[in-house]
């Protein structure tokens, strides 16, 4: 090459490309580099904090315990799996060089909280990333992404769309009644269920059950044989990290097998991709066990009630039981509690109560954890007979029910 210029415009161009230009003594030439990205570190920090939790260390798969980061376009997408949950959250990102790298997860999160400036500079070198921010720089060693277990893809024919608050507030109604089963896997989940454009979210460990209903605006079920799927708890739980706090509207696909939950962040233009396994097996038949009359109803202050129960419960027996005595014709109710090693306790709470004279006893534990989901100032009690399930219920929402079954009463 031969050529010839002003000794002032180069110097200029010169000393300008020389401030860009970082020294380092273990890395003096970045001339192979397979990926140049930046992003800013608020949104990085936030998609990298939810893939960390899901990355899961594993003695015979440790490949789980890192975090595929791969720029697409205008976006930097992370993600993280355990063969069981994974997660894909896309990040806006000025980018030079396309490329990728596979990252502990554990190490960078704990590098990138330690930052405090706005943006940050990644370059992969042979596998290796390379952070620059502002006055310092950091190299971590990585792996080959092709390493990285496949995330599989979905058929997107079925789904439905709600909104990050509905599908929120549901799971977190639901979300600690599932019991981990060997023998019933299928109540080791939550249940999504579906009637047209009703949507019932259910979890139960067969002493209670939770049910939510919620209206859906637009549903597509082509295939008549999937009305329904069993969501794994530990997916639930990601669901409420990853989904609580910004309204969004989320799109959820769903197959026999697998379920993706989709949504675009319109402040932040952040995509975010929740997919999960889903739990094999038909779910038990709960509408039998919910009473569809009553024979006693009892309305009473929530948080009175919440208190006496957990007072009662200081006397419960070893087996948890406080014992409710309705009271119809003085309009209250009895809570009686006793235990050889603490004592006895025998408290009333005023309400509204109509219908028989009866009594009930719950495990006290089971009662305060239904007590506790319902949004009201009041809550309902509906009893059919002592031997058969409570049904609970915020008043003012009929949306939701927490059903309890009553336990054999020792006192």
């Amino acid at each position: 090459m031969k050529t010839e210029v002003l000794t002032e415009n180069f110097k200029k161009a010169l000393l300008s490309c020389e401030k860009i230009a970082k020294k380092s003594l273990s890395l003096p030439i970045l001339q192979n580099l397979s990926m140049k990205t930046e992003v800013l570190t608020e949104n990085f920090k936030k998609a990298l904090l939810s893939c960390e939790k899901i990355a899961k260390k594993s003695l015979s798969l440790p490949i789980l315990q890192n975090l595929l980061m791969k720029t697409e376009g205008t976006f930097l997408a992370l993600t993280s799996t355990n063969l069981e949950t994974s997660l894909v959250w896309r990040v806006l990102a000025k980018t030079t060089k396309q490329g990728e790298a596979l990252l502990p997860a554990n190490f960078l999160a704990s590098l990138i909280s330690l930052l405090k400036t706005n943006k940050l500079e990644f370059s992969v070198e042979k596998n290796n990333l390379i952070l620059t921010s502002e006055e310092e720089e950091f190299q971590i060693q990585g792996q080959n992404p092709e390493d990285f277990p496949i995330i599989p893809k979905i058929d997107k024919t079925e789904f439905f769309k709600i909104s990050s608050a509905e599908l929120t507030n549901a799971l977190c109604a639901v979300i600690e009644l599932p019991s981990q089963s060997q023998i019933k896997p299928e109540i080791s989940g939550v249940l999504f269920s579906f009637n047209k454009k009703i949507l019932k979210i259910v979890a139960t460990d067969s002493f209670r059950l939770a049910e939510k209903t919620i209206s859906l605006t637009e549903v597509s079920l082509k295939n008549k044989e999937i009305t329904s799927f069993i969501l794994p708890q530990n997916s639930a739980r990601e669901i409420l990290n990853v989904f609580s706090g910004e309204e969004l509207p989320v799109v959820v696909y769903f197959s026999s097998n697998y379920v993706l939950f989709e949504t675009n962040s319109p402040s932040s233009q952040e995509k975010i991709e929740l997919s999960s396994r889903l739990i094999e097996g038909q779910y038990p038949n709960y509408q039998e066990i919910i009473p569809q009359k009553s024979s006693l109803k009892i309305k009473v202050k929530k948080e009175e009630f919440l208190s006496q129960i957990k007072k009662a419960g200081l006397f419960s027996s070893k087996s948890q039981e406080i014992k409710l005595t309705a009271l119809p014709q003085e309009s209250k109710i009895k809570i009686f509690s006793q235990n050889v090693e603490t004592g006895r306790n025998e408290s009333y709470l005023g309400g509204d109560v109509t219908g028989k004279e009866m009594e009930v006893s719950f495990n006290f534990k089971f009662l305060i954890a239904g007590i506790n989901i319902l949004k009201s100032s009041e809550v309902i009690l509906d009893l059919l007979s002592e031997d058969k399930a409570g049904v609970l219920r915020p008043v003012g929402d009929t949306s939701l029910i927490y059903i309890l079954m009553p336990i054999k009463s020792s006192y």
